[in-house]
């Protein structure tokens, strides 16, 4: 029995379905009457590029939307339209996002005892874009802790920010009569205290137990968590 030959099954590339499906998109937006700025960007290819007078935020924010569409008469969103028409393809509006800072370190040595004594103070500039709030923040400071002499130590430590002070604990850290150094992480929630854009101090506090060289290499890291409102 002679065998059948498969017929050749036709391919499509995901470009070109992407293609197509922008094409809808721009056709859908400009029959709305959706300024030229937003087809523009989501027509993709040449010149697609945000205009640089303005921001994509400026463009899809969900609270500024209608105020950047609402310019002038007939520019108004159609009474039938939904905002999902045009901001389906932005999950921007309901994410969150996160911005890092670090300091440079600080070194400091201490030989008395009886109080807390300052690890050296940092300050980090908090920036985030037009429109962000702060959802949540975390400062950390890494330190390390070098026992400088064969002396038993108990460390206690401190961590403010903007001269608040978010932890406190007693005993933190210990070392035998030997020399010896180790890394360690204080981390705390500061959402109280980081409430947007500005410059913010950071610092670390400790007390030794014994009257001995004890150094601490202090670095602060503020982590902040956005969303656009």
């Amino acid at each position: 029995m002679p065998r059948r030959i498969p017929k050749e099954v036709p391919t499509v590339s995901l470009d070109a379905i992407s293609a197509k499906v922008w094409a809808y998109i721009t056709r859908r937006l400009t029959s709305l009457a959706i300024p030229a700025d937003i087809v523009k960007f989501l027509g993709k290819g040449t010149g697609t590029e945000v205009p640089a007078d303005k921001s994509l935020y400026d463009l899809v924010a969900l609270d500024r939307l209608d105020k950047y569409l609402n310019k002038g008469a007939g520019t108004e969103l159609p009474a039938n339209m939904s905002l999902y028409d045009i901001l389906l393809a932005f999950p921007i509006l309901k994410a969150e996002f996160e911005e890092a800072y670090c300091s440079d370190e600080s070194q400091v040595t201490l030989n008395t005892t009886g109080s807390d004594q300052s690890l050296g103070s940092k300050n980090l500039t908090v920036a985030l874009p037009t429109g962000a709030s702060v959802v949540r923040a975390i400062t950390a400071a890494i330190i390390i802790v070098k026992n400088a002499t064969d002396t038993e130590q108990s460390i206690d430590f401190n961590l403010k920010v903007a001269g608040v002070t978010i932890f406190s604990q007693n005993g933190v850290l210990a070392f035998t009569a030997a020399k010896g150094s180790t890394p360690i992480t204080l981390a705390q929630d500061c959402t109280a205290q980081i409430t947007g854009n500005g410059t913010y101090a950071l610092e670390a506090e400790a007390q030794i137990s014994a009257a001995q060289n004890v150094t601490f290499t202090t670095v602060y890291l503020l982590f902040v968590q956005y969303k656009m409102t």
